[in-house]
């Protein structure tokens, strides 16, 4: 019944396409005439912004044109107005000249999740030299499937929740200025990526919306987020397994789980993480600031190469965590076979309301190294006031210099 119902749909699609011709509007075809870049605008193409049609049919064919069909570099406009969408993926190659772009000025609402078949709301796959801008909003609808994810109230029995934006094998791209609303699942998603830039980005779910990630990043390189407010109910940003070179300066964090290298090690597919670097960010009221976390893990690898540096602390439970016992409801002893190295932490500053802001839990199968705390100067702001404020490590092979505020820790 399902390819029945996949075939009729493409049907659709493949009807409106033939008629792409026809259906342009004067200033599209006059923009193709002239060489000029090309504006496909979804409205065009039967999009109506109303608040309830499911766009999914005209959205696609407008993409076709743009991706497709188009004889100059063409912008795919949404422009002002509230058009809802089901599930849809934007996928390449595209063969129309580059780059292409795709402007965001209104508002794209999710529509029931009852209607999906996969855990991704929108996806651009296999795209190379995207430019995804502008100042409308991706609502990803999320309060009304949150329940559905909530794992203790559903007494274990919860479900993966739709992504908002998925990013598949899309490359050499740039994403700015968009502001994701209430996701599902994660509001960004990375995977199989390559030297795509994020900037000044808008993310924001309640503190308690779950699994609502800022942005997820797996098996990519060469990935930039920087200068953007963040603000969820889970990881603020979490870097993936398979990832290298992954920059992230000027995020402001806050409500969230921190930045998070992890969780690793928990599908034996997962290859190690070198290189990431977190720099001139803010955290406040969140559960963690700078953390790396594993399982206990099936197949070792390595997490290296990591830097966390010039950062501020605002009433944060966590400061400063390595934790390789990640999933354990208790605090054990870690035998993660996931080896943790070359891991600095500079130049980190505020408040914590936990009495223990730094905690570096290794494995004793593969104990950290080459670990560097330098330069820490935070203060305790929680209850009660009169409790000692400490440094906790297990299995660390770690270096401490510079102002430390709270001290060293004494067992490494």
């Amino acid at each position: 019944m399902a390819t029945v119902r996949t075939l009729f749909f493409l049907g659709i699609v493949f009807f409106f396409c033939s008629l792409i011709g026809a259906s342009r509007s004067f200033e599209d075809r006059r923009s193709l005439l002239d060489g000029g870049p090309a504006v496909i605008d979804v409205k065009t193409f039967g999009a109506l912004a109303d608040d309830k049609t499911d766009n999914v049919v005209a959205f696609t064919a407008a993409w076709i044109e743009a991706c497709k069909n188009s004889t100059t570099p063409a912008t795919l406009l949404f422009p002002e107005g509230i058009f809802r969408t089901g599930q849809i993926s934007f996928a390449g190659p595209c063969t129309s000249p580059s780059p292409i772009t795709v402007e965001v000025i209104g508002t794209i609402k999710a529509t029931e999740m009852s209607e999906y078949v996969s855990p991704d709301w929108i996806t651009f796959f296999q795209v190379d030299n995207m430019v995804l801008k502008g100042s409308g909003v991706f609502d990803g609808q999320g309060a009304l499937s949150w329940p559905l994810n909530d794992c203790k109230q559903n007494k274990g029995k919860c479900v993966s929740l739709p992504d908002s934006l998925k990013f598949d094998k899309v490359n050499n791209s740039v994403v700015s200025d968009i502001t994701s609303l209430n996701s599902m699942g994660f509001h960004y998603h990375l995977h199989r990526c390559s030297n795509v830039t994020f900037t000044n980005l808008t993310i924001t779910a309640p503190g308690d919306s779950p699994n609502t990630d800022g942005m997820h990043i797996s098996s990519s390189n060469l990935i930039s987020v920087t200068d953007s407010v963040i603000g969820t109910g889970d990881d603020c940003i979490s870097i993936g397994h398979t990832t290298s070179n992954i920059t992230i300066t000027g995020i402001t964090c806050g409500p969230g789980h921190g930045i998070s290298v992890g969780s690793l090690g928990k599908r034996r597919e997962e290859k190690t993480v070198d290189g990431v670097f977190v720099r001139n960010c803010s955290f406040t009221n969140t559960t963690n600031g700078a953390r790396i976390k594993t399982w206990l893990g099936l197949e070792p690898a390595e997490a290296k190469n990591i830097i966390y540096e010039n950062l501020i602390m605002n009433a944060v439970q966590n400061p400063i965590v390595i934790d390789q016992s990640y999933g354990k409801k208790a605090r054990v002893a870690s035998t993660s076979v996931w080896k943790i190295s070359d891991v600095h932490f500079r130049n980190i500053s505020g408040t914590s309301v936990s009495n223990i802001p730094v905690s570096l839990q290794c494995s004793t199968r593969n104990p950290c190294e080459n670990i560097e705390v330098a330069d820490v100067d935070l203060s305790y702001v929680g209850r009660p006031h009169n409790t000692t404020f400490v440094s906790d490590c297990a299995n660390a092979k770690a270096i401490f210099g510079g102002k430390l505020n709270p001290p060293a820790c004494t067992l490494v």
